[in-house]
């Protein structure tokens, strides 16, 4: 006779078997794809930071090594420097060989001396902007012009001229009136005439008395004698500073 209660306990105990085993499966493959997203994860990061912090910087590096090559898309500097600036004027005239000059430009620019439109000198000026130059001159007049060049080859703007005479010669001096040794008389000659000749604009010490001579290098004064003998010092300095002595003397008498 057949026994429908065990059969359903076998039928039971079967399918509780293969629900177990089904069971164990489905948590074995979830394990598995758990570790298999673990590592994807893990992998996919790790491109990630590799992309962004070697990758990338070395494409950036790359893109601007190219386009720096003369590319018109990089804006040029264009912009002429400022006008390099002297602190103070060279002298007209000086008997020296060389002349020291300082200055203003900008800050690692290059200052350019031109000597009669020949070019001289270039020196580099400082990161404060300071510049400084012994200028060798030649005997004779020397027209001077300056200009600055920029880190990225732009001039700027010369100067003005300037004109610098380099004389290392005594002026001349030619007194006229009154002559060595000679005797003036009578009240009314007492306030002589002093004339003579030297460089143009001259400085001349007559005494303790400055007279100017002329484009021409003419001078003239009066001069008050004493009874007896007078002596007149003369001390002419020309625009270079060169200077030329001479003493003469002569005598009033009433």
């Amino acid at each position: 006779m057949f026994n429908s209660k065990n059969y359903s306990s076998m039928y039971q105990q079967k399918n509780d078997k293969k629900g177990f085993a089904s069971s164990r499966l489905v948590k074995r493959e979830e394990k598995k794809l758990k570790k298999q997203t673990f590592y994807y994860l893990f992998f996919g990061i790790l491109i990630l930071l590799l992309f962004i912090f070697l990758i990338v910087p070395n494409l950036i590096k790359l893109f601007f090594a190219v386009i720096d090559k003369d590319s018109p898309f990089v804006e040029k500097d264009t912009t002429p420097p400022q006008v390099p600036i002297l602190s103070s004027s060279p002298v007209e005239a000086t008997f020296s060989a060389s002349l020291n000059l300082r200055g203003f430009a900008e800050p690692k620019s290059k200052v350019v001396f031109l000597l009669d439109s020949v070019k001289t000198a270039e020196i580099q000026v400082a990161e404060d902007g300071k510049f400084e130059h012994e200028l060798a001159l030649t005997d004779g007049a020397n027209e001077l012009l300056i200009f600055g060049i920029d880190e990225a080859g732009n001039e700027s703007l010369k100067t003005k001229s300037y004109m610098i005479a380099r004389d290392g010669e005594a002026p001349i001096l030619e007194i006229e009136e009154p002559k060595d040794g000679s005797v003036i008389e009578l009240k009314k000659n007492r306030t002589t005439t002093i004339k003579g000749k030297t460089e143009s604009e001259a400085k001349v010490m007559i005494n303790d008395r400055l007279v100017l001579a002329d484009k021409e290098g003419n001078f003239s004064s009066n001069y008050y004698l004493t009874e007896g003998k007078n002596e007149l010092k003369f001390i002419v300095t020309d625009k270079a500073t060169n200077k030329t002595e001479r003493t003469i003397e002569v005598e009033f008498k009433l």
